[in-house]
């Protein structure tokens, strides 16, 4: 038999988790949150999960896309795409980081891009009452790395991140779900590929599994991020434009450094405890992140890595199959508009002088490196801050995919969310500004139903 919900959440990453939790709150209501990867509830969590290494959580079997790729440039060939998968989804994985990013760039997003309601005053409000815990490094979690960085510039400063008050990671497993796990009209199922949204016309009527089993809904909510989400529209049939197109990241220029000597005690590093934030053009449009685990296995190895935080060259996702089980093609085209690229310039000329300062220098030294413009198009990585593929925005814009909303244009009971409704990504690493979308969007559903 066909099984029924009222509500379907495709993905539980950074937005579904949040989105089901809080649509799962109005005890009428039965929600369904489908996860592609495996499924535990916080107190069976990996250590390497709730451990301080994104490294060892990336690591942990089935928590990623393995086959993803993506093209960065066209002068470099594709290579692998970190997307979390998994309960928590990238939030299980991430470095932690927690930033807002800049009044700008939202008062940009209703301004540029039509989204009404989406300003630093409507939003700000909203980041101040998440319930995410935020907490600095301690001075022994702290290594050698980011206390240079912190001893080198007055600005550097150490990173919030998203863990409780006992060090363990706080994703949104720990947070949204665990909470909501008890209701008896949420259900939450792992190892739970989706394949299509199915419709009666333009009205949603169910989901289609991989396995070819359906689940009969008015409503879906896509949750499953910037890279498979327009996947899932694709694959549905959706007439929509801008699907897929708009797809960004971060562009970085990663600068390898060689410690003198491996930090003492390396099991109780937080891989990343310190960052710089810099104006080039405008605030806080430049990062730089101090990276002090890059692999367990060459503890002299540690990195800074610079970013550039304002991005202007957009690329597209679109799918090499039909099939559920292949990911989509991932393009970036990082670098492509000019001003990225004059950016990343002065990145990597932030990311060297922090390399070569005095404090710098008491603990490492900068491995072999090339700040050329050839070798920046054929090296440059990204921050996996994937964004811009269901734009949100107006409803008479061609491009847009979701209106203010989250519902897809055009469409009844489907909404977007998660970061691919970012009509630009925030200049700060994508976490915080999702689960604040989430909230929203789900907020918005709860007032209108």
């Amino acid at each position: 038999m066909t099984e029924r919900f009222d509500v379907v959440v495709v993905g539980a990453g950074s937005a579904g988790a949040v989105v089901a939790a809080r649509l799962s709150e109005t005890p009428g209501r039965s929600v369904l949150l489908l996860e592609a990867g495996p499924d535990h509830d916080a107190a069976h969590t990996p250590p390497a999960i709730s451990g301080p290494s994104f490294v060892a959580a990336m690591a942990e079997p089935g928590r990623v896309w393995p086959n993803l790729m993506a093209q960065r440039t066209p002068a470099q060939g594709e290579r692998h795409y970190v997307r979390g998968r998994g309960i928590g989804g990238s939030s299980a994985i991430n470095a932690m980081v927690a930033l807002p990013g800049e009044p700008g760039d939202y008062d940009a997003w209703e301004r540029d891009f039509g989204c009404a309601g989406w300003s630093w005053a409507d939003v700000a409000p909203w980041f101040e009452r998440l319930p995410v815990p935020l907490r600095v490094a301690t001075p022994r979690e702290t290594g050698p790395i980011a206390r240079a960085m912190l001893s080198a510039e007055p600005t550097a400063e150490p990173a919030a991140l998203t863990r409780h008050g006992d060090g363990r990671r706080a994703s949104v497993n720990d947070v949204y779900l665990q909470p909501a796990r008890g209701r008896s009209n949420l259900a939450v199922r792992g190892d739970a590929l989706v394949d299509r949204v199915l419709f009666d016309g333009h009205r949603v009527a169910g989901v289609v599994m991989a396995d070819g089993s359906a689940v009969e809904t008015t409503t879906v909510v896509v949750c499953a991020g910037a890279i498979h989400s327009p996947a899932i529209l694709l694959r549905s049939g959706v007439d929509r434009p801008g699907i897929g197109l708009g797809l960004h990241d971060h562009p970085s220029f990663p600068m390898a450094m060689i410690l003198h000597e491996p930090p003492s005690e390396p099991a109780t590093l937080v891989a990343v405890s310190a960052l710089l934030r810099s104006g080039y053009r405008v605030h806080h449009d430049l990062q730089v992140l101090a990276m002090d685990i890059v692999d367990p296995a060459m503890p002299t190895l540690g990195l800074l890595m610079g970013a550039v935080m304002q991005v202007h060259s957009r690329g597209e996702v679109r799918l090499a199959s039909p099939d559920p089980a292949v990911d989509p093609i991932v393009e970036f085209h990082m670098l492509s508009d000019e001003r990225d690229l004059v950016a990343l310039r002065a990145a990597a000329a932030l990311t060297e002088r922090l390399a070569l300062s005095e404090s710098m220098a008491a603990v490492a030294v900068p491995a072999p490196y090339d700040t050329t413009d050839v070798a920046l198009l054929a090296g440059v990585g990204d921050y996996v801050h994937a964004a811009g593929t269901c734009r949100m925005g107006a409803v008479s814009d061609p491009l847009a995919v979701v209106d203010p909303h989250g519902r897809l244009i055009g469409y009844e009971g489907l909404l977007v969310c998660d970061a691919s409704v970012m009509p630009a990504v925030p200049r700060a690493n994508t976490h915080l500004p999702t689960v604040m979308i989430a909230e929203r969007i789900a907020g918005m559903f709860v007032a209108a139903t």
